[in-house]
């Protein structure tokens, strides 16, 4: 059986796990999660709310006896694999890019209607 303090531990890690690796902030692992939304695949959220939820039972002496102690040490595996995948910098970099590429898109499409409407009123 995993008492109160080692849930809080696990949690804790996974939580930092998530903060750093996909950048979202919060104090608590529910916080994180609920901040990461789809930056996380279905299947690690719903490990992640496995860990929320036995934090919760963890807090009480009998309901701590419902904590499936293997099923979380295989989910916190599958998480932890995941996140060690991820590059942070390389995250960013990308949403930079997608952002410049964005800005590009939208200044070609203003530029292209500019000339349209300039040829539409015979000044080019």
């Amino acid at each position: 059986m995993i008492d109160a303090k080692e849930m809080e531990r696990r949690n804790a890690q996974l939580a930092e796990q998530i903060g750093t690796r996909l950048l979202v902030g919060g104090v608590t692992l529910e916080q994180r999660l609920r901040r990461a939304g789809r930056l996380l695949p279905r299947w690690a959220r719903r490990d992640a709310s496995r860990f929320v939820e036995a934090g919760r039972l963890a807090a009480h002496p009998k309901l701590a006896r419902q904590i499936d102690e293997a099923a979380l040490d295989k989910a916190e595996a599958r998480l932890t694999r995941y996140l060690g995948s991820i590059d942070p910098d390389e995250r960013r970099t990308t949403a930079r890019l997608h952002l410049a590429g964005g800005i590009v898109l939208k200044l070609l499409i203003v530029g292209g209607l500019l000339l349209a409407v300039l040829r539409w009123r015979g000044l080019i």
